[in-house]
């Protein structure tokens, strides 16, 4: 009651003395506004109606209220329901105030933050790390797994796996530790894996994933578990095993529901083919998949690829027509991954790789951005190149270096 008749008062302007007027004495509304005594029913009213505020808005407003509708919202995000995620998100903007407990506007928060990741809200640019840690505190028990789960999607979203896997490793804990389920987790933790090059651990969360999520008959989810596995074994290089994964979905229904989806399996069909080296087969699913895509980041990956496929096929003039709309997607997304493989095979193209040019932007830059995000695949191509152009300047020793990076990687 304090902080509810405390915010709409000074909301509205009012003194003490304006609200208290005819009604009781300034003193007594000092106490209940420092929460030192409860007002009566009776009293309470006459607050309310002087402030023109519903009873029914108060209970709105109560800690325990807010909190529910914050994990309302949650879930709502978590289930994709944006439309009517965004409804709850702008209602309980309204409805918090700089009077709610520090745990239930950290809480908002740590949500919203939650809302702008999943919806690409270019808000979410404006958080910091530090931001966040300064929140942790207020996250126990259970609601510690979310704000540990939350943390580790933002440095997904921040492209910052090595970090992201700590934090959804630890919420993995909280979940077992009281007996939570949240398939989405165990999908995050499986992606991340694969994105750190890890496909046997990320096989592993996926399969807990899938059998949670058939459990709940969210049969969308069970088809994303199915394009990570062709993903995973593409990378552990059992093709067979990849391409029914990818045919069962692209073939199947009600798995298949959107072209976004379909686009998305095209792609990663091209992506198997050119791990095989099959460049005509890949390029056939990579532009069905280009036209399917509509953001500028899927749209970027996928011209990656293109132009890696035309490489090896020798036509090397619409390659490079394919790394230059690459390098003009890379400045509307900022995806730098991206860029340093077209970077790559421009080199290649050229015929530059040898070149203490190539050595110098290597060393200078793209080492350490791949070594801090964790780009593990992209670096050990780095590694290798830089290894032969050093070898090829006889610099030996440094090659050396670079080869044993290499070793450690594993080729």
């Amino acid at each position: 009651m304090s902080s509810f008749i405390q915010y709409h008062r000074t909301n509205q302007g009012l003194s003490q003395r304006d609200l208290t007027d005819g009604i009781c004495s300034i003193s007594y509304l000092s106490k209940i506004e420092n929460d030192t005594i409860e007002p009566s029913q009776d009293l309470f009213n006459m607050l309310c109606e002087r402030l023109g505020v519903s009873l029914e808005s108060f209970n709105k407003m109560t800690n325990h209220a807010i909190e529910d509708e914050i994990m309302w919202l949650y879930k709502l995000i978590s289930k994709k329901n944006f439309n009517e995620a965004n409804s709850y998100y702008q209602s309980l903007k309204t409805q918090l105030t700089p009077f709610h407990h520090e745990r239930i506007i950290h809480l908002f928060k740590l949500i919203e933050l939650y809302y702008f990741i999943e919806t690409k809200d270019d808000r979410v640019n404006h958080y910091e790390t530090d931001d966040l840690l300064q929140m942790e505190a207020s996250f126990v028990e259970e609601k510690r797994y979310y704000f540990l789960k939350i943390k580790g999607v933002y440095y997904i979203h921040l492209a910052y796996p090595h970090q992201a896997i700590l934090y959804l490793i630890d919420a993995e804990q909280v979940l077992t530790r009281y007996a939570m389920k949240d398939p989405d987790l165990y999908y995050l933790i499986a992606a991340t894996y694969t994105r750190l090059s890890e496909p046997a651990r990320s096989n592993h969360y996926c399969q807990i994933a899938k059998e949670q999520y058939i459990n709940v008959f969210m049969y969308p989810r069970i088809t994303d578990c199915y394009v990570m596995f062709g993903i995973n074994y593409t990378l552990l290089q059992a093709f067979d095993i990849a391409e029914r994964y990818f045919f069962q979905v692209l073939n199947s229904r009600p798995m298949m529901d959107s072209d976004h989806v379909t686009a998305n399996v095209q792609y990663n069909i091209g992506f198997m083919y050119c791990e095989k080296q099959e460049w005509k087969q890949a390029l056939n699913y990579l532009h069905q998949a280009l036209s399917g895509f509509h953001s500028a980041f899927e749209k970027l990956h996928c011209v990656q690829m293109i132009a890696k496929a035309y490489h090896h096929l020798q036509e090397n003039d619409e390659a490079m027509s394919y790394i230059e709309c690459g390098k003009q997607l890379s400045s509307q997304t900022g995806d730098q991954k991206i860029l340093c493989l077209l970077w790559l095979l421009e080199h290649q193209i050229y015929d530059t790789l040898h070149t203490t040019q190539f050595i110098n932007e290597a060393e200078q830059y793209w080492l350490n951005y791949l070594v801090e995000r964790g780009e593990n695949r992209t670096l050990k191509q780095l590694y290798f190149f830089l290894s032969e152009s050093l070898v090829n300047q006889n610099r030996h020793s440094e090659a050396i270096t670079y080869y044993n990076k290499l070793m450690q990687l594993g080729i």
